[in-house]
């Protein structure tokens, strides 16, 4: 699945996990600088999940572990914002702005 938009995004979301799924091993770490911190866990992932994830990491040169630990920070951020009454807002090239909605 290749997700385009907020629609195809809740799509897939709602979809939940396929028949396929991938395991992986990530390490997470609250301080990359100091291993005691380190966390070893394993994680099924769909396979449209495990796509995204590599697609990710490649697109910005890093590992898949290092992008889940940032997909994982981005989430707990906008949690954050949200419970403080923040919106989201996203304003494409046209200058049309819209909000994000997290459920």
């Amino acid at each position: 699945m290749t997700i385009h938009n907020l629609q195809d995004l809740k799509r897939f979301n709602d979809t939940g996990q396929s028949q396929n799924t991938v395991s992986m091993s990530l390490i997470n770490q609250k301080d990359s600088s100091n291993a005691t911190n380190m966390k070893r866990m394993s994680v099924s992932l769909s396979g449209d999940a495990a796509q995204l994830l590599e697609s990710l990491s490649k697109a910005q040169g890093i590992t898949q572990n290092e992008a889940l630990r940032k997909a994982i920070a981005t989430e707990a951020y906008i949690r954050q914002e949200i419970l403080q009454g923040t919106k989201v807002l996203l304003q494409k090239p046209d200058g049309e702005i819209r909000e994000v909605v997290f459920r």
